[in-house]
């Protein structure tokens, strides 16, 4: 199995990834089983946003590691002197059969939703270990937020994406048990110059020409306007938080 081709962009947009993205509330760490953890694994840990926030509720004594295939986005992470980068697929993980604890998915999940990398996930935790997934998605109740995704969703493709639905066949898979499912609105505030952050900051609208980012920023300052945010110096950019704990059967 190949890394999909898209998700390569992701190595031109470290900074607005960064810049763009959200953090994950602190209701969202707590429900994670790590006061007990020996060793976890943060699975498409990106620039490390949430792998940072585990590093800062995991015992010293825990083992930390992050898997992100694009090495250009683990970068930074990688000097975190208590986080272990490994820059390979979710199907590849080079470590012990039933070693790990807990394996979260912050933002990533959809990427590798097949059989292949949850095998991998089955085999590396323990049984009665914990599957987290996480994702921080646009709330589009917001007029402003949803003209957002209509654009940025132009450009979308065939490119996996949490908001297709189809990762969900792994609520029903009989190697895990649901444990608990969080929803909770998370509004994020940021410089307005944010807004486009986000949006080049999308794995398909990362690689375009220059003119078709100059053609959207021209877009989002419109949308801005629109909502009445066009002379804002900070905006707040509304999500929802959604955790899926599941337990390894």
């Amino acid at each position: 199995m190949t890394l999909n081709p898209t998700a390569r962009n992701y190595s031109v947009a470290v900074a607005a990834y960064e810049a763009g993205r959200p953090n994950y509330p602190a209701e969202i760490v707590a429900a994670l089983p790590l006061q007990a953890a020996r060793c976890v694994v943060d699975l498409g840990a990106g620039t490390g946003k949430f792998t940072r926030l585990l590093l800062q509720h995991l015992p010293t004594t825990a083992r930390l590691v992050a898997v992100e295939p694009v090495a250009e986005m683990s970068a930074k992470l990688a000097k975190e002197a208590r986080v272990e980068v490994i820059n390979t697929r979710a199907d590849a993980i080079d470590l012990e059969t039933g070693s790990v604890d807990l394996v979260t998915c912050a933002q990533a999940f959809h990427w590798f939703d097949n059989e292949a990398s949850v095998a991998e996930i089955v085999r590396l935790l323990r049984p009665g270990g914990t599957l987290a997934l996480v994702w921080n998605n646009r709330d589009d109740r917001a007029p402003w937020v949803d003209a957002l995704s209509v654009m940025i969703e132009g450009y979308a493709g065939d490119t996996p994406r949490q908001r297709s639905g189809h990762w969900r066949w792994i609520l029903k898979d009989p190697r895990f048990a649901i444990e608990k499912e969080i929803v909770q609105d998370h509004p994020h505030r940021m410089p307005r110059q944010g807004v486009y952050e986000r949006v080049v900051s999308t794995s398909y609208v990362a690689n375009l020409p220059d003119a078709e980012k100059a053609v959207l920023r021209d877009k989002t300052d419109a949308i801005l306007r629109e909502a009445g945010l066009g002379d804002a110096d900070d905006v707040v950019f509304p999500y929802v938080t959604q955790l899926f704990l599941l337990k390894r059967t």
